[in-house]
């Protein structure tokens, strides 16, 4: 074989361009026959590189014969990739020797990362799922917290309560806006160091005592919830009732860290309760004690004589000829006269002493003396009475002349007990009747007598002298 002939074939062989063969000139026609096979096997291994696996070997021998095997393993395996792409990776390659093993072993692997990312794609899809669920919840969470700020800011700034928050570790507090109207202060006067139990009125010690604790921490361990009514002073100096609630919070030591409450004006509230009370223990007409406060200021009375060794008079009076005012002049007459004998027993008797209406047109009264004392006490304060009575009486159409007898007994020295003192007065009232009325009289034996002689006439239907 010449020189360019076996250039030629190692050009054909080493896939490197070469001349059209129609324009070489071969040796021979065998040298010409070897070339033109070996350029179309060339150009059939090239066409089944590009995947075309259709054209018919039109060359004969044992080359086309591998070369057809080739062609038909070419597409049995491109069939079998695609049935791989498909997801079918039960296809295995049984030819080629290595590129066989490579090829199954490729598959194994494209299945195994194929069901890695079905799993990825599992757990990412339930990642999201739970991300989602997360952000659901965190937006609900959210818009619950919404929602309760904005009932809670409407709740304080509805309240006609003061609400705060105090911090005892740093005493740093927070005021609501009806707190600090509720107690006449601005933002700009509102001490840092706000002392509650500086500020509680001086009568309200035990309240003063408990905010003190409560303030230094000095419990000995955190207080359940409390509530506290006192009279806390303002920033005008004026006192103000309120009751003070707050919840401490527990802190890891085991005393309190926070204080979170509320103080509630409750003036109004006390200023019924006492209305209420007063007009439980006061009478309606006159304003001076009823018999309920009587009986509690006789046993005061009682209870400091006979502690102290002193003594005091006992007096039962009412109006001479009440009934004809009423009859007369009506009974708006009648309250005017009752309301101007109270003033002016009151006058004439001293604060530490008690006056009192039982009803109708009865009255009592108590004053203080010193034991042995008695007689001369009851003279002093009759020859006030009486010259009081003088100045007449208002009553509309009429001036009126206040006429009144009264009944005294002494303590100890005619009773010892209420119930005797009582008995006793009365008994003499009675005796002043039977001597003329606008008169009193001191409780005697005799006394006794005429009372129980007055009690037999109105038994037995005769008018009683009194």
């Amino acid at each position: 074989m010449e020189a360019d002939s076996v250039i030629l074939l190692r050009q054909i062989l080493s896939g490197r361009s070469i001349p059209s063969l129609d324009n070489v000139q071969f040796e021979n026609s065998e040298t010409e026959s070897i070339c033109k096979e070996l350029v179309t096997v060339r150009e059939l291994l090239l066409k089944f590189s590009n995947g075309n696996l259709d054209d018919n070997i039109v060359i004969r021998g044992s080359i086309a014969g591998c070369l057809k095997t080739l062609q038909a393993h070419l597409r049995h395996l491109t069939w079998q990739v695609l049935q791989v792409a498909g997801g079918d990776f039960s296809q295995r390659v049984e030819f080629m020797g290595d590129f066989s093993q490579a090829f199954n072993s490729m598959v194994v692997q494209l299945e195994h990362s194929l069901t890695e990312l079905k799993e990825n794609e599992s757990r990412l899809l339930k990642l999201n799922d739970n991300l989602q669920d997360e952000i659901r919840s965190r937006k609900t969470a959210e818009n619950e917290l919404k929602q309760s700020e904005e009932r809670w800011n409407f709740a304080v700034q509805c309240s006609r309560d003061g609400i705060w928050d105090i911090n005892l570790d740093t005493k740093e507090a927070w005021y609501s806006e009806r707190y600090l109207e509720m107690f006449q202060y601005s933002p700009e006067d509102l001490p840092k160091d706000l002392r509650w139990d500086l500020l509680v009125h001086s009568e309200d010690s035990e309240a003063a005592e408990f905010l003190r604790k409560l303030y230094l921490d000095q419990h000995e361990e955190c207080p359940p919830p409390f509530s506290v009514e006192c009279r806390m002073r303002c920033h005008n100096n004026d006192y103000l009732w309120v009751r003070i609630r707050g919840m401490p919070i527990k802190g890891d030591a085991g005393y309190s860290k926070r204080i979170i409450g509320v103080t509630s004006d409750i003036s109004l509230q006390k200023e019924t309760e006492t209305a209420l009370a007063h007009r439980a223990m006061h009478d309606n007409l006159t304003g001076l004690p009823n018999r309920y406060l009587l009986d509690d200021r006789l046993r005061q009375h009682v209870a400091n004589a006979s502690r102290n060794g002193s003594a005091f008079i006992f007096v039962m009076m009412d109006l001479d000829n009440f009934k004809g005012v009423n009859d007369t002049l009506g009974h708006a007459a009648g309250d005017i006269l009752l309301i101007e004998l109270g003033k002016r027993v009151s006058a004439c008797i001293r604060n530490t002493d008690t006056v009192a209406r039982l009803g109708g047109d009865e009255f009592v009264f108590i004053y203080t003396c010193a034991k042995d004392k008695e007689l001369f006490a009851t003279e002093q304060v009759m020859q006030r009475l009486y010259q009081s009575f003088q100045t007449q009486v208002d009553l509309g159409e009429v001036m009126y002349t206040i006429h009144s007898s009264m009944g005294v007994s002494f303590f100890p020295e005619h009773a010892t007990d209420i119930a005797s003192l009582f008995e006793r007065a009365d008994e003499a009232l009675y005796l002043a009747k039977e001597r003329g009325k606008n008169t009193f009289a001191i409780w005697e034996p005799a006394a006794k007598e005429v009372a129980e002689k007055v009690n037999s006439e109105m038994k037995s239907g005769q008018r009683p002298t009194r």
